[in-house]
């Protein structure tokens, strides 16, 4: 490991962006929730899973479960990418449409956060990449966006109206329904990170630049795994953020037995799937119901914990969270069932996964407050409905959730 001079992460990435597959995962604010975050580049292999798993193009195997195959490829080196939500074909009989993909790095600049310092490891010529990044400077680009299809009010409240159908006949207590604004830009996804990055500083902040682009700010862990402990942290209950308001809006949220009742189920489902992977007696709820403050929002978040049984890997803890209640519902299964037959467009990466894995610690976010770039910019946003949800409502929380993200490409 070799210590550099502090430079800015994104006059880091900056001076390594044209290379192959880079990326950027990094804490963006100061609550000490993330430690630390890291660039790399030019990955020794990639992983493309979809129908098939392949490695650097070539087929390896048949498996569609992106957490079994990366399980039986991986040997060393850092993971870094993404599961689509796509992957929850797996779960019901059907074939990814959108691929999860993950590129395997031996080398990576790293940041502490907490001491303030720059490491690299296994970089070759990383002094003179630092040095070249201290010379960067970079002019906003304005970039014209433009939307071109945007989820009207009149069509979220006909699918909140048929989620709550679905919740009255008793086929689940709660489901996660989103809606999509697909925008025409010509601003880069570089630009864009740097926006949201100002605009929406979240713990979980990544731009990877692989096939497509993925450029995120999310509030939220999928799952977190520490040595052998696996960690989720459900966060359910919106209230819009009003600057001198906190205090009161975050009272009455709290107070608010819809946001309550659904954020407490979601809680008991992080416990189950904690417990799927974890030792018996080992499952505890560590934070409970406590609001956080976002740009723009107020969350209510909980912690669950457990204890990994003996021949639990960190990719089994995962595939126990995947996909997260909190973009789902419950129960999880037929809410991704109903998910699919309601919303209009498939859900692509949103509401998947974005992170890494290595030996010690594995980190998976929540592919939300997210933008995806494949030429188009693709941004979503969902609201978690129950049997006494207010279609209305609902849909103000989803604008509410995607305004900062809509701001980053210029609207």
């Amino acid at each position: 490991m070799q210590k550099h001079e502090f430079v800015e992460p994104v006059k880091l990435y900056a001076a390594v962006r044209d290379e192959d597959y880079p990326f950027i995962l990094e804490s963006a604010e100061k609550s000490g929730r993330a430690r630390y975050s890291y660039i790399s580049f030019n990955p020794l292999y990639t992983i493309r899973i979809d129908k098939r798993t392949k490695v650097d193009g070539e087929v390896v195997a048949r498996t569609s479960n992106p957490f079994d195959a990366l399980r039986e490829i991986h040997v060393k080196g850092l993971l870094v990418g993404y599961v689509a939500y796509d992957a929850v074909n797996c779960y019901v009989g059907k074939n990814p449409e959108t691929p999860s993909v993950f590129g395997c790095y031996d080398g990576y600049f790293v940041y502490d956060h907490y001491l303030r310092k720059l490491f690299s490891v296994n970089i070759e010529n990383a002094e003179r990449i630092v040095e070249r990044a201290k010379r960067i400077s970079f002019e906003e680009e304005k970039g014209d966006s433009s939307i071109l299809k945007a989820g009207s009010k009149e069509e979220f409240v006909k699918m909140v109206e048929k989620g709550k159908e679905q919740i009255q006949e008793g086929e689940v207590y709660q489901i996660v329904l989103s809606r999509e604004y697909v925008i025409d830009t010509d601003m880069s996804p570089f630009q864009m990170y740097i926006n949201l990055r100002k605009m929406n500083p979240s713990p979980y902040m990544f731009l990877l630049e692989f096939d497509r682009a993925l450029i995120g700010s999310s509030p939220e862990t999928m799952g977190r795994v520490e040595g052998r402990n696996f960690i989720i942290n459900p966060i359910a209950g919106t209230a819009r953020r009003e600057r001198g308001r906190e205090k009161e809006i975050a009272s009455a949220l709290l107070k608010d037995e819809k946001e309550r009742a659904e954020h407490v189920m979601l809680v008991d489902l992080a416990r189950n799937d904690v417990r799927k992977v974890c030792k018996s007696g080992s499952v505890r709820v560590t934070k409970f119901m406590e609001v956080v403050e976002y740009p723009g929002v107020l969350h209510i978040e909980s912690e669950v914990v457990g204890e990994l049984k003996s021949g639990m890997t960190h990719f089994d803890a995962m595939k126990a969270a995947f996909p997260a209640g909190t973009v789902t519902g419950a129960p999880k299964l037929r809410a991704i069932e109903l998910i699919d037959s309601i919303e209009k467009d498939r859900r692509s990466v949103y509401a998947g996964a974005v992170g890494y894995f290595s030996d010690q610690v594995s980190d998976l976010a929540i592919a939300i407050r997210m933008i995806e770039y494949d030429g188009k910019a693709r941004i979503r946003a969902g609201a978690g409905i129950v049997a006494d949800s207010i279609p209305e409502k609902e849909f103000l929380e989803t604008e509410n959730k995607i305004a900062n993200v809509l701001r980053a490409v210029g609207l």
